[in-house]
């Protein structure tokens, strides 16, 4: 059982590795890049490039600790959204 102690605010944890997962939620390319809905919602997409390296670290050393990961993708039925979408 491998147990690692996390620093974090206000007070560190500890996990158990073999019964912890990482879960990602909403990285996509839609959320983050100019042009695409949260930017249409009025946010201010290009401070979210600075979480995309930590999100990459954290995965890759959560594969090799063997973890669980749990990817998320949320599709926008937004009226604005479905007018950007072509049909192929």
């Amino acid at each position: 059982m491998q147990i690692l102690e996390i620093e974090a605010e206000p007070e560190g944890i500890a996990v158990q590795l073999s019964k912890t997962a990482v879960v990602i939620i909403d990285m996509q390319r839609d959320f983050l890049e100019p042009g695409g809905f949260g930017e249409s919602l009025g946010n201010d997409v290009s401070l979210l490039s600075a979480a995309i390296q930590p999100c990459q670290s954290l995965l890759e050393a959560a594969r090799q600790a063997d973890m669980l990961i749990i990817h998320t993708r949320e599709v926008s039925t937004c009226p604005i959204c479905l007018m950007r979408i072509k049909p192929k």
